[in-house]
């Protein structure tokens, strides 16, 4: 008998308890082709419906395997995964408990993934009379794909899942075996291409039988030189009309050819430089500490702690020139799409098309063709956001993470990974080293440095003789004593005009977007809340909408209380909108830049207002997140943080550390060409610890402080944190499966050989207890998050999918993300 093979096939949409590979009978058509790491079309499920799924394995069939289904077709020519790619697949299911295509589509464009599509096509064609005998309906609906001219019109006349008006016309017609379903895999985009022509293999001796016009020979000589050419070229260098090439074409002489194109992503620089940064004493003892780890060939994680302003991107420059003159590749990540085009910019500069960039506000193509220039070895460096962690190197020596505390690099959706986590692994796939570089490290990552687990620099000093910008504390409880109730006190009011009468650039941070951020009703004491949400909606008059920042619901505004009718409304609270309009009151001539997601949310909008804030088109910047961190503007000299405590009592663990870090960052945005800089912090805790702190630039003492507390507290770095969330429109369905779950926590556990150290805390109900319109539970694990751990939650999750307590509610693990 002949010897079969057996393909172990992952599947697109599997539910986590039954995420496994499943077993496939490979057709002997497919034996030679087929190998792992390319992608099939499968039938799964008692239907046998079709869908997309990874070969992870081939081996021999045996008798135990029994009747099997056979991959229904291959989809991919070569292999999308290699045996780096499935470990850090495997890496991303056993950290994050996702599923394998969860994983899969991380890693990877949205355009070089394909989905299911499924039409209605005849079993045969039917004569006339045929049709009539069928009922009114059915006869028009077959009459109609008899006479569809191509599947694109079949296509969107009618699809076989998306009209369930006529499915039980169409079941009718296929039981009866008129009609057949038929499925095909469809890339989400294909690839860019452009029409060429070329001389055939039969031209020379066609020339010879015919005489060619004076125009025609030319066009034959072009690509007789150029092999190649597009129609475009061929009509300007060639100087004739469309007719010359159709005649060369219809004599056998010339042909066409479609030709894969990829585009390199431009990203203009702010600032850029030509030349590489020459480094001070500082900088270069860093630089040679680090450069040692590189050459030692094996995987290292450092930690560069430098004040803002300290140079730490010339550093990074450096090291990655180093890296890549060694024959190696460089990843570099940011935290913010705001920082991807200044730091591209100065990259491409610098390198030139060695340079990829990778950041979700490039468009699908874009993406595209940067991932392909990658994959392809064209480029060494790659610059990018949290996603660029995955960039297709094979030859990786240095991995950074740039403001490596910022929360942006923690995923919120499947897969819940650290860019951080996904770096350390690959690091040691490719023995490279990662770089972690702040100036206010993360509480874990400054803890292991302290412990030697990571290898520890600092620099201390801003660069080129800069000095720390002095800041000011503004009791903003005084101020309204003093009947200031304006958003602007006093004091940085009149700094705001003297840096516009020297002609000096200031910025102003404000974290909330909109004009007002909360409607209050004086009748009946209710907040205008969000149907969907458990947050109150905020007013942004821009529009005239109340809108929600969590699910996007938008009503619009009409000065009425939806509680009880009344008009007695009162508008609270402060967002960008309404800053903006203060100081177009207060400084009318001056030119006022508005940095927000409802400004920057059309493409290029980042790279167009920064550049022109660079170029001093503006005389103050105001904004959210995006304004904070990384940005290097030598002409600001003057920074305002408005309601700098607003982040000290968030319910999560890290909102002292967020808010310290986000108000020292801001305020190093001062003061960083020379130029004395002086920031004002505006706030109702003045002798708030952390406030005070961040006032004096002093990360030390602010780690003491809340190492001390996280200790006492059992918190990271002295636990893991791993919180299961449960979320149902019926808040009793969310409530059940909580307490199903903890049940089945402590049911495992009892059957452990070997105990493992928990704390479990729940069912908890977290402040947004509602969000787009479902009911939220969670229960926290305080645990070690070893392999222990991971196979023991991983045995609780995969149970908790067929226990009927967790019907109709959605659940899934976060570690070490937000407790919120």
């Amino acid at each position: 008998m002949e010897e079969r093979l057996i393909a172990g096939v992952y599947v697109d949409k599997a539910a986590y308890h039954f995420d496994q590979a499943f077993s496939y009978l490979v057709p002997a058509q497919l034996e030679e082709t087929l190998r792992r790491g390319c992608r099939v079309l499968v039938p799964f499920g008692s239907g046998n419906r079709k869908r997309v799924g990874l070969v992870a394995f081939l081996r021999p069939y045996t008798a135990e395997d029994g009747r099997l289904k056979p991959v229904a077709s291959q989809i991919d020519d070569e292999p999308i995964f290699g045996d780096e790619e499935f470990a850090l697949a495997d890496f991303l299911v056993r950290t994050t408990f996702c599923t394998w295509f969860e994983a899969v589509k991380t890693m990877m464009p949205n355009a070089f993934q394909f989905q299911v599509t499924a039409s209605m096509q005849l079993a045969k064609p039917l004569t006339e009379e045929e049709l009539e005998a069928y009922p009114y309906g059915e006869r028009n609906l077959l009459r109609f794909l008899q006479h569809a001219r191509t599947a694109r019109e079949l296509d969107d006349y009618f699809s076989a899942d998306a009209c369930p008006s006529k499915r039980s016309m169409l079941d009718t017609l296929q039981k009866e075996g008129v009609l057949v379903r038929v499925e095909e895999a469809k890339r989400k985009r294909r690839d860019r291409t452009v029409r060429m022509a070329r001389l055939t293999n039969d031209f020379e001796a066609i020339a010879e039988s015919c005489k060619l016009t004076v125009k025609q020979e030319e066009v034959v000589r072009f690509l007789q030189d150029t092999q190649t050419a597009s129609k475009e070229e061929l009509l300007y260098f060639c100087a004739v009309g469309e007719s010359v090439l159709k005649k060369l074409e219809s004599r056998g002489m010339l042909e066409w050819y479609e030709r894969e194109i990829v585009l390199p992503t431009n990203a203009p620089g702010l600032q850029a430089e030509d030349a590489l940064p020459t480094l001070n004493e500082e900088q270069q003892d860093v630089f040679d500490g680090i450069w040692k780890l590189i050459e030692a060939g094996e995987p290292a994680a450092a930690l560069l702690y430098g004040v803002t302003g300290s140079g730490k991107t010339s550093v990074y420059l450096r090291l990655i020139d180093a890296v890549v003159r060694q024959g190696k590749q460089a990843v570099m990540l940011v935290p913010e799409i705001s920082l991807t085009p200044q730091i591209a910019g100065k990259f491409q500069a610098i390198f030139g098309n060695r340079v990829a960039v990778m950041h979700s506000n490039l468009s699908v193509g874009e993406r595209m063709d940067e991932y392909k220039r990658i994959r392809r070895g064209d480029v060494s460096i790659v610059v990018g956001t949290r996603s660029a962690v995955f960039a297709p190197f094979e030859h990786i020596g240095l991995m950074i993470l740039d403001e490596e505390a910022e929360p942006s690099y923690k995923s919120d959706a499947a897969p819940r990974y650290h860019a951080r986590e996904v770096a350390k692994f690959r690091i040691l796939q490719h023995k490279a080293v990662l770089l972690l570089g702040s100036a206010t490290p993360s509480v874990e990552s400054y803890y292991k440095a302290k412990a030697g687990v990571y290898h520890l620099f600092t620099m201390t000093k801003r660069y080129a003789g800069a000095v720390l910008p002095e800041v000011y504390l503004v009791d903003r409880t005084e101020e309204l004593r003093q009947g200031n109730s304006s958003a602007l006190s006093t004091m940085l009011r009149q700094e705001l005009q003297k840096n516009l009468d020297r002609g000096e650039q200031s910025i102003l941070f404000i974290n909330r977007r909109g004009f007002r951020t909360a409607v209050h009703c004086l009748a009946c004491g209710e907040v205008v809340r969000c149907p969907n949400c458990a947050v109150p909606m905020t007013y942004h008059k821009d529009n005239g909408y109340l809108m929600c920042h969590y699910c996007g619901h938008a009503v619009r505004y009409r000065g009425v209380c939806p509680s009880c009718g009344s008009d007695l409304l009162k508008l609270t609270g402060m967002g960008t909108q309404h800053l903006e309009e203060e100081l177009a009151h207060w400084y009318p001539t001056a030119r006022i830049l508005r940095m927000d997601t409802d400004t920057t949310s059309t493409k290029g909008a980042f790279t167009e207002r920064f550049s022109a804030f660079a170029r001093q088109e503006y005389d103050i910047l105001l904004g959210t997140q995006m304004i904070a961190k990384g940005l290097d503007f030598p002409n600001v000299t003057l920074v305002g943080v408005l309601n700098a405590d607003s982040g000290l009592f968030s319910p999560d663990f890290r909102g002292v550390e967020r808010t310290f870090s986000l108000i020292t960052q801001v305020v190093g945005r001062s003061g960083r060409a020379g130029k004395c800089g002086r920031a004002y912090l505006q706030t109702e805790l003045p002798d708030h610890p952390v406030i005070q702190f961040a006032a004096r630039q002093d990360y030390e003492s602010f780690y003491q402080d809340e190492i001390e507390s996280r200790r006492a507290l059992m918190y990271p770095p002295f636990c893991d944190l791993c919180m299961v969330h449960f979320s149902a429109v019926r808040e009793e369905a969310a409530n059940r499966a909580a307490a199903a779950f903890l049940q089945i926590l402590k049911e495992e556990a009892e059957t452990l050989k070997k105990p493992i150290p928990l704390r479990v805390l729940g069912p908890l109900t977290p402040g947004m207890y509602r969000l787009s319109g479902k009911f939220r539970v969670q229960v926290l694990i305080k645990c070690h998050m070893n392999k222990a751990f991971r196979r023991y939650l991983r045995g609780c999750l995969v149970r908790a999918g067929s226990d009927r307590a967790f019907r109709g509610v959605s659940y899934f693990a976060d570690c070490n993300g937000d407790l919120s």
